[in-house]
């Protein structure tokens, strides 16, 4: 019969406790659990193999320092291992959580620049707007609308972190500051004639959805991968606008509005929603949540990097659906879903 292993350095994770009657217990989260020697062994030998279970010792340490035989001390551990009461204390490989986020920043910002920039709805931004209908444009607009309103599927989902408080404060710090931001972009569309309940039946595009419900997964099964994310969700798409008054987020789209002459009405809006982001540092929220990170394992960075290039692929697939749609005059502004 196989034989399941144990840990490298066995770690007690429970706090061993004498109870008024002399009883051995081990006070865990779920509960206390009354615990007796095996049979052959003394309570005091017991006892004492418990307390050097301190995830420092390997399994022939403890043999050495408690002279026990192997065999006795397998027959403590190995079945605490099984119920979850033994994990092993050996430290892993890890890096700071700042290293680890630069090292994956590298990767993002690869994939940036080769999916996302050099795709088709930026190229043409960035090199001929005058060619683009004004619907795509308009429909830029609306999907980050769709994206704002829905943002709190995602944002209220990390905000039980459990990793630290410090992270929970400021990730609650954050999800005040962008709590009806889809308000500031509201105002855009009331030159085109759209009212917020315009907005609540009709639907986004679909690759909006696609990005929403990833990010609403990640901040639920991975947390802290959704938090590095948000560095690229909220920071700037030209790193040299850094001046309140002068280039901000999504700079080249409002340069490109402003060169074809777009409706004001709609312009001034988006700036201010830009403009809020820039004021509150939110380029920069990921770096500053993930310097109370205190460590990151290989394995775990190894998963964020492989992640990466599929948060990336969603990503450009949301801008550049949004050529897609809205490029094509057949198709209506809104996208109504009536109900």
């Amino acid at each position: 019969m196989p034989v399941n292993p144990l840990p490298v350095k066995p770690w007690l994770r429970a706090s061993l406790r004498i109870g008024d009657k002399g009883e051995t217990e081990l006070h865990t989260s779920g509960g206390v659990l009354e615990v007796e020697a095996p049979e052959g062994m003394s309570r005091d030998d017991f006892l004492g193999l418990l307390r050097l279970l301190d995830g420092s010792r390997t399994v022939e340490d403890l043999e050495r320092e408690t002279g026990l035989d192997g065999e006795t001390v397998r027959e403590v551990v190995g079945p605490a291992v099984v119920w979850g009461l033994v994990d092993d204390g050996a430290a892993p490989a890890a890096s700071s959580g700042q290293a680890v986020l630069s090292r994956l920043e590298d990767v993002l910002n690869r994939l940036l620049e080769d999916l996302v920039l050099a795709g088709p709805f930026w190229r043409r931004i960035l090199e001929h707007p005058e060619d683009l209908p004004h619907n795509v444009f308009f429909g830029f607009g609306l999907e980050n609308w769709f994206f704002l309103f829905r943002e709190s599927e995602f944002d209220s989902a990390v905000l039980a972190l459990a990793e630290s408080t410090d992270l929970r404060v400021m990730l609650n710090d954050f999800y005040q500051e962008e709590h009806r931001h889809d308000d500031i972009v509201l105002r855009a569309f009331q030159p085109l004639g759209i009212a917020r309940d315009d907005l609540l039946r009709a639907r986004p595009l679909p690759t909006t959805t696609a990005l929403i419900k990833m990010l609403s997964w990640w901040a639920r099964t991975d947390p802290l991968f959704f938090v590095a994310t948000i560095g690229v969700l909220e920071g700037r798409l030209d790193p040299a606008g850094d001046a309140l008054d002068g280039p901000v987020a999504y700079d080249s789209f409002l340069a490109a509005c402003d060169r074809i002459g777009l409706e004001p009405g709609f312009v001034e809006p988006m700036r201010a929603h830009a403009r809020v982001n820039a004021g509150h540092g939110h380029g920069s929220v990921s770096r500053a949540l993930f310097a109370r990170v205190p460590g990151v394992d290989r394995e775990t960075e190894r998963r964020w990097h492989a992640k990466a290039h599929l948060f990336m692929e969603a990503y450009a697939s949301f801008y550049n659906g949004i050529l897609e749609h809205y490029g094509d005059p057949r198709r209506p502004l809104l996208r109504t879903a009536e109900i």
